[in-house]
């Protein structure tokens, strides 16, 4: 299931839908299909995990914010089903600061815990870790989300 070809249909796009950009995006010469983010936000896809199910997905900043003095974005991923919600990763990606920040962070999360739920896959943008809310340089990226069988 390609998140991205999805990414019309989301149950919640959050704080707005013109939050968000559909485009292809390349970073350190390799492109994927990608969902831009302009501001803090959360995306919501409601799925029927099949058996053995992973998420594919590759998170990172634009290029034009390598170099802008900040202090990176916070990725987090999780999923909520019956009323709970599991925190499966929270990263925060800082390029100014790091040069191995530079490209993507390509991450597989085994979802077969989930198998044959309906559930809600959900992927968060904040401004570094809270309190702070600097965002100079905050120009997010999940590339090529999907979610495949092992």
């Amino acid at each position: 299931m390609d998140l991205v070809a999805q990414f019309p249909s989301a149950k919640a796009k959050r704080p707005t839908p013109e939050s968000f950009a559909q485009s292809t995006v390349s970073l350190a010469g390799i492109s994927h299909p990608g969902i831009e983010v302009k501001e803090p936000s959360r995306i919501i896809w409601n799925v029927t995990l099949p058996e053995k199910a992973m998420l594919n997905v590759s998170l990172g900043l634009l290029e034009k914010g390598w170099t802008m003095d900040g202090d990176g974005v916070q990725f987090r991923i999780g999923i909520s089903t019956g009323g709970r919600y599991d925190e499966l990763v929270s990263l925060v990606v800082d390029p100014f600061h790091n040069p191995s920040d530079r490209g993507w962070h390509d991450l597989t999360l085994d979802l077969s815990e989930y198998s044959g739920e309906n559930v809600d896959v959900i992927f968060n943008t904040n401004s570094s870790l809270p309190p702070n809310d600097n965002r100079n340089g905050d120009f997010p990226v999940w590339g090529a989300p999907r979610i495949i069988v092992q």
